[in-house]
């Protein structure tokens, strides 16, 4: 995915969560400048799914939800 496809996305799940111009540009610069952290968690997110749906092929995906919810 490209720089300006990720920071239009960002930008979109933003506009959503804060009426507060000044929060939105705070969240935005924190988000871009650790973007590397956010795309590290994410690939470990994907290879735990993956052995979950190695683990238990027939109800991985609330095998999945399961986990994911509770880490929340």
């Amino acid at each position: 995915m490209d720089a300006n496809k990720i920071s239009n996305l960002i930008s979109k799940y933003l506009e959503n969560l804060s009426s507060s111009k000044n929060e939105k540009n705070e969240l935005y610069t924190f988000i871009t400048q650790n973007a590397d952290q956010f795309f590290e968690i994410s690939e470990r997110m994907v290879v735990e799914v993956k052995k979950i749906k190695d683990r238990h092929p027939n109800n991985w995906k609330e095998m999945v939800a399961m986990t994911m919810f509770s880490t929340l």
